[in-house]
């Protein structure tokens, strides 16, 4: 290009800026030709893969594997029985009162003078307040002379003389007990009579009570119950056998889990049963537990039942286009079922159903697939998976493998 001169002497030519619209003329034609090309030539050009997912009738194109479908399904559990029973040991409930011998003393020696007196304190404990009825004193007297004074806890039980070597029982009312008493014996004064002695030898000093034993009125029994069985219970039954007379029995108290789903006195000798609500059952261990205040009853043919309702399979769904389907057809490509499970040391059965057709898995490897090509038809396509036994899946996946 030939040069010239301004007038101040200065060369001149094609400008920055010109340059530049120039460049950018050339790209706007460049992006404007790749977007007419065909989406083949595009891809190609651009080095893409190409999948045709066109509708018309002609081939079709999948570049290396695709995948459809992938999931992780976990732990997959199986039941084979319609219901679970739980069979429970027999139990007794009864309670036993019996005599017994709160406190006692050989003897006690009290007297009461002028320049000499003496009295003598006794105590004693009632560690279940709540199971000690007729609650009584009872001594002998050896020797008497003046008033005998006893006080209960601070409150007056005896205040008169006594003469005769034996009397009938003193009974402690139990409106002034403890759980730690005190009796205190003492014998009057001899008022001016001031050469005499007042005093009272008592013997086989003894407090009994009736106490009633209730550590075997009430008995609990432990079961589990599965996950599985839980996730699936439809009908929950409570069913046992109780042998008692109805006469002599107080209100039998049933709780399931702290719930309580029976009390009252039983037809004895008829086995009932009872309807629970399912919500009672606990996932783990569970606890049905067995109560009365008094009699005997003797508990047999004792089951939790829990009717299942029918399992729910794991489901799962995916696509398949017009391509990928006409490309199996056509036997350019497959369709592979993956399976990864945690090991491959347990045996592996299941039930695998695609669109409703059946195939089976038995095996102990860690990985498993298959071919099914046969089964899948274009568009929405599912996969159900029925274990035979617990099954641990990692991985499932459904891809495209081009021959």
């Amino acid at each position: 290009m030939r040069l010239t001169r301004s007038k101040k002497g200065q060369p001149t030519g094609i400008g920055g800026g010109s340059v530049a619209v120039l460049v950018g003329i050339i790209a706007a034609l460049i992006v404007i030709y790749i977007l007419v090309l065909p989406p083949r030539d595009r891809a190609e050009l651009l080095g893409e893969n190409y999948t045709e997912d066109g509708d018309g009738d002609g081939g079709s194109s999948v570049s290396g594997n695709l995948t459809l479908l992938m999931e992780n399904p976990g732990r997959l559990d199986y039941i084979s029985q319609k219901e679970v029973e739980h069979t429970l040991p027999s139990i007794n409930l009864f309670t036993t009162t019996n005599a017994v011998v709160l406190e006692s003393r050989q003897s006690i020696y009290v007297k009461n003078a002028w320049f000499d007196k003496s009295f003598m304190n006794m105590t004693f404990s009632i560690p279940e307040m709540d199971n000690t009825e007729n609650i009584y004193l009872v001594f002998n007297v050896k020797k008497h002379g003046g008033r005998l004074i006893m006080k209960l806890n601070g409150y007056d039980l005896v205040n008169n003389e006594i003469s005769t070597a034996s009397i009938e029982p003193i009974e402690l009312p139990k409106r002034l007990l403890k759980e730690e008493n005190v009796i205190e014996v003492f014998v009057s004064g001899v008022g001016w009579r001031f050469w005499s002695t007042n005093e009272y030898i008592l013997e086989s000093i003894k407090i009994t009570a009736d106490v009633t034993d209730i550590s075997t009125r009430n008995s609990e029994l432990v079961f589990q119950v599965t996950k599985t069985e839980k996730e699936n219970i439809d009908r929950v039954f409570v069913k046992f056998f109780p042998d008692c007379d109805i006469r002599d029995v107080a209100p039998l108290n049933i709780l399931l889990n702290s719930n309580k789903i029976f009390s009252s006195v039983p037809d004895c000798g008829m086995l009932r049963p009872l309807e629970v609500s399912p919500h009672l059952l606990l996932s783990g261990e569970n606890r049905l537990e067995f109560s009365t205040e008094r009699g005997s009853y003797l508990i047999d043919n004792i089951v939790v039942k829990s009717e299942l309702q029918e399992m729910i399979y794991p489901t799962y769904y995916f696509e398949v286009n017009k391509s990928v389907y006409n490309g199996m057809n056509d036997g350019d490509l497959d369709v592979i079922l993956y399976f990864e499970f945690v090991d491959d040391i347990e045996q592996k059965k299941a039930e695998v159903l695609v669109n409703g057709h059946q195939r089976g898995i038995d095996t102990r490897d860690r990985e498993y697939d298959m071919n099914i090509n046969g089964m899948i038809k274009e568009g929405n396509n599912v996969i159900e998976i029925k274990p035979k036994a617990t099954l641990d899946v990692v991985t499932l996946k459904v891809y495209i493998n081009k021959k």
